[in-house]
């Protein structure tokens, strides 16, 4: 047992080092274990879990939706060791701490049982000084249970997709010894507006201590973040205001109040998200020259509070930039008590411009908040459940259930309530029905007599706006599907939307709950990265599936195309937020990969914190930082030469005001710039979210993809932020020269086909028109036995296949997968984008650059696809990825050899009239016109004639008798 390094009056001894221990299921009963049968006893190392020391079972069951531990045990478990105690002073107290254990924990000291602790929140702790001999050996044993004693399994601090069922002492054990005569109780309230720091102390004295001096001295001194020291300031503490606490040569001084003034000598430093400057502070208790006791804390001085619908830090809006923390560890499977780890945590999600963190369902060991509080990170804990014994109001939750839902909340906010960082609190995950539940108002209104700096919510997530019954600072609701808004519509390439139509239906802040969700192909080449005690399970069937499916040599394609489209996807999610005047912040779910629920690839980091690759900080940061410049226009895509107003937005949460602003714009095309300007605007406050003006371009003369960059300077020198938006224009549609020589049958495209020859499809005579060589291409829309019969003889065919005439059509949406296939495999649409070549002939001059883009929106939004999983020497011409865990072989469009005959089928909407009046959709069908009826279209592979009929069902022809 050796002291720490905070050595004062206080000592604490650091019991980590080796323990006895032994499972209870190697024990003869279930009792205490016998002190003298040492035969029972092995060791194991504390701090640490019970699994990555080799004790449990090898799982015999492998998870397919989320990780698998290499050992797995629940149930209890006994520790026991033995402690040296030196002679004390009198009267000194000792408590033993435990931190990092789950769940349950009862001790023995000396034999006997000195009670049962729970907390999943704070530390456990017993007052064992009646127990203890001093100056003599002394026996600890504790019994720890991780089996869940309460229906809370879906917490992310239990759930077998994130924490997983851990077991151990993973935080460490201590003995503190704690002079008789101390600051028993110490809270510190700083007022950052009136420059005041209000210290709220209790000091405890035994009697022996009393008699030898009248009187003691409670001492303050305050290190400012600058490094100097502000001066003593010192109180005196009379005797005869002693209270009796009703024990034996004990009393207490009272609870007593002592406010301070910070502003006196020194400027006040604030504490915010951009300068996290944190003050120290010693209180020091003194008989004379003695010291009796001390305590360290730091603190930050800072306000946070909601004004209407704003958020405000230290009287200035702030916008949460926020990402959810589901307690997920991939090394250990339990929250790691490592400061260091979360630093690198914090700054990695700082450079990507992130401010907020939202814990679901936990909350941190106190490494991470003593980071977070260095490094500036704002947070959201939370009470350790996700229950549903609060979804109808009329019904009471267990009794058992309240009592530590309380008990939590009461620890928590004692124990954080120094931490800067911490401030706002929800009393769990989606708890509530339409309209909330009295008992959490109930805690909510608890949550703020105890601690009125925070802001408290009743549920994060579900209940309806406007409120009803709910008691909340701030809501938390989904920005995705709250009623009137659909998820399937979370981004579209109308970049003036907003989240207007949900933020109105309240006077208080709103923040986006669990916001995107956006999804990518899966990452099996992460699977090296697992060498603690997890192993990613999911992996083994998927990468089987994506093997037996013949596409193993497609995934780096599809992991890098996916990943662009999710990046664009989450890209308009998120700046269709900060365009919403009255929207207070987002969390989105998540900036890392949820490793359960059938695996989400929600991430542009992988679930090790480690950059995927597919988006640099620095472009990130353009739609997600304090000041955020918005390129706002209904439509993507133009005729050439057509005029395009693009609006100038910003929203700006910076500190100061943005002094004497100007907008600088580029039209950038080929790499090349082909018009700029500039104009001037004036101050911008903060908390702003306004038109700065509206730039006026023409769109290229070509087809072409274009972007607009803009920024916004200070003074014509400072850039405060920048952006860039994507357009594309496309030429008028002209009929190809040689129209005809087509022969349609498709009665919506005829405005599209002059000249060429319109029947329907019953009419066509292959015979003849091979005979009479004066039809190049047949387009029909329902293969027939006759147009079979045309294609086999050396016929070339356009079909535009029907959705309910392909066998195996797969709906699809432009947007990836919404989180999981196995969470939510009813979702619309369930792939992940488009796969190109770099060059795709079938295209001819339509602008791509591999991957899924705005442009194509409307184009494929709501198109089937259709599955080649029979045609294995098919390689699709637009091939759509689909989801990882079904992994089919999809395209919208393909082309073989039939026969003799040439095929191109696709399931692209070119029948759909007002489509074609959309200029990519019309420029589109006339390059694969012009593609068609040119020397480029000559298929490789090879079908027959069963083998098409088994995706496209024959129609039946009527013969004219």
């Amino acid at each position: 047992m050796k002291p720490s390094d905070i050595q004062a009056v206080r000592n604490t001894f650091d019991l980590k080092g080796t323990w006895k221990f032994c499972l209870e299921t190697d024990l003869a009963h279930d009792k205490r274990p016998p002190l003298s049968d040492e035969s029972v006893w092995g060791t194991i190392q504390v701090p640490g879990s019970w699994e990555e020391q080799g004790y449990g079972d090898e799982p015999d069951y492998l998870r397919m939706d989320t990780w698998t531990k290499i050992r797995e045990y629940e149930g209890a478990a006994w520790y026991a060791t033995n402690v040296d105690l030196t002679p004390s002073e009198p009267d000194c107290e000792y408590v033993l701490r435990l931190e990092g254990v789950r769940w349950t924990t009862d001790l023995w000291v000396n034999g006997q049982h000195a009670g049962q602790r729970d907390s999943l929140l704070v530390a456990q702790e017993w007052d064992i000084t009646s127990l203890l001999h001093s100056g003599m050996q002394n026996r600890l044993e504790l019994r720890v249970d991780n089996t869940m004693k309460l229906p809370l399994a879906g917490s992310h601090i239990h759930s077998i997709h994130t924490a997983t069922a851990w077991g151990g002492i993973t935080g460490g054990a201590y003995l503190d010894r704690l002079p008789s005569c101390r600051i028993k109780q110490l809270h510190i309230q700083p007022n950052a507006e009136n420059g005041i720091v209000t210290i709220r102390y209790d000091v405890s004295a035994s009697e022996p201590t009393i008699s030898k001096s009248s009187t003691c001295h409670l001492h303050v001194d305050i290190r400012h973040p600058d490094g100097s020291w502000l001066p003593r300031q010192s109180r005196t503490l009379a005797s005869m205001s002693l209270q009796n606490e009703g024990r034996q040569f004990e009393g207490s001084y009272g609870t007593q109040q002592w406010d301070l003034d910070l502003g006196q000598e020194k400027d006040i430093a604030l504490w915010s998200d951009t300068s996290p400057r944190l003050y120290q502070v010693v209180v020091s208790l003194q008989d004379e020259e003695r010291e009796l006791d001390r305590v360290e804390r730091t603190f930050g001085m800072r306000s946070f509070r909601a004004n209407g619908k704003k958020l405000e830090l230290n009287s200035v809006p702030v916008f949460l930039r926020g990402y959810v923390d589901c307690c997920i560890f991939p090394l250990t499977g339990y929250p790691v008590w490592d400061k260091q780890h979360y630093i690198q945590q914090f700054r990695t999600a700082k450079s990507y411009g992130f401010n907020h963190v939202r814990l679901h369902g936990w909350s941190a060991p106190r490494a991470f908040w003593e980071a977070a509080d260095e490094e500036g990170m704002l947070v959201q804990a939370e009470l350790p459940h996700w229950s549903r014994w609060f979804e109808n109001r009329d019904v009471k939750a267990p009794a058992e259930i309240m009592l530590f839902l309380t008990r939590e909340l009461k620890g928590l906010l004692h124990s954080l309530h120094t931490h800067p960082s911490f401030v706002m609190f929800s009393l769990g995950n989606e708890l509530i029905g339409p309209n909330g539940h009295p008992e959490l108002n109930d805690l909510v209104e608890l949550a703020r007599s105890l601690d009125p700096t925070r802001l408290y919510t009743d549920n994060t997530g579900f209940g309806q706006l406007p409120a009803q019954g709910r008691n909340a600072d701030f809501y938390i609701q989904s920005l995705n599907w709250h009623p009137p808004l659909e998820s399937e519509l979370s981004a579209v390439p109308d970049t003036t939307l907003d989240y207007h139509d949900v933020t109105r239906l309240t006077n208080d802040p709103v923040v986006g709950h669990e916001h995107a969700q956006f999804t990518m192909y899966v990452r099996p080449q992460e699977r090296k990265k697992y060498t603690g005690v997890l192993r990613p399970s999911w992996l083994e069937s998927i990468e089987e599936s994506i093997t037996r499916r013949g596409l193993a040599d497609d995934v780096e394609d599809f992991q890098h195309a996916s990943g662009i489209h999710l990046m664009r996807s989450l890209k308009e999610a998120m700046e269709r937020v900060r365009r919403t005047p009255d929207a207070a912040g987002i969390q989105l779910l998540d900036i890392r990969d949820f490793p359960g629920q059938g695996h989400a690839t929600t991430g542009f980091l992988d679930v090790f914190w480690e950059s995927k690759g597919i988006v640099e900080p620095a472009a990130f940061k353009q739609f997600n930082e304090s000041s955020v410049l918005l390129l706002s226009c209904s439509q993507r895509t133009y005729y050439a030469g057509e005029t395009v107003y693009i609006e100038a937005i910003i929203s700006h949460y910076g500190e100061m005001p943005i002094v004497d602003a100007s907008i600088h714009w580029k039209l950038i095309r080929n790499n090349i710039i082909e018009d700029e300007g500039e104009w001037a605007y004036g101050d911008i406050s903060c908390g702003s979210v306004v038109s700065l003006g509206r730039l006026t371009i023409q769109a290229p003369n070509s087809a072409a993809a274009f972007v607009i960059e803009a920024e916004i300077r200070s003074g014509n020198s400072e850039r405060m932020a920048a952006n860039i938006w994507h357009g594309w224009s496309f030429p008028h549609y002209h009929p190809h020269d040689r129209s005809h020589r087509i022969w349609n049958s498709v009665g919506e495209l005829q405005p599209f086909l002059l000249d060429s020859q319109h029947r329907q499809v019953d009419h066509l005579d292959g015979k003849d028109l091979l005979s009479q060589n004066q039809i190049d291409l047949v387009i029909i829309s329902s293969l027939t036995p006759n147009v079979l019969d045309y294609l086999m003889n050396g016929g070339s065919v356009w079909l535009q296949v029907k959705p309910d005439e392909l066998y195996d059509a797969v709906n699809t949406k432009y947007l990836p997968v919404f989180w999981n296939y196995l969470m939510f495999a009813t979702q619309s649409g369930a792939t992940m984008g488009m796969n190109l070549q770099e060059k795709v002939p079938l295209l001819g001059r339509f602008p791509h650059d591999q991957a899924s883009d705005w442009h194509w929106y409307h184009l494929v939004n709501g198109t089937p696809a259709i599955c080649l999983d029979s045609l294995h020497e098919i390689r699709p011409s637009i091939e759509v990825i689909d989801h990882f865990h079904r992994a089919k072989r999809l395209a919208y469009a393909f082309e073989a050899r039939v026969g003799r005959g040439k095929l191109l089928v696709s399931s692209l909407p070119f029948a759909n009239v007002p489509m074609m009046k959309r200029p990519e959709a019309a420029f589109l069908f006339q390059e694969i016109v012009a593609y068609l009826l040119g020397d480029q279209f000559d298929p490789v592979a090879t079908i027959s004639a069963a083998e098409l009929l088994g995706i496209v069902k024959l129609q039946t022809i009527q013969f004219t008798l």
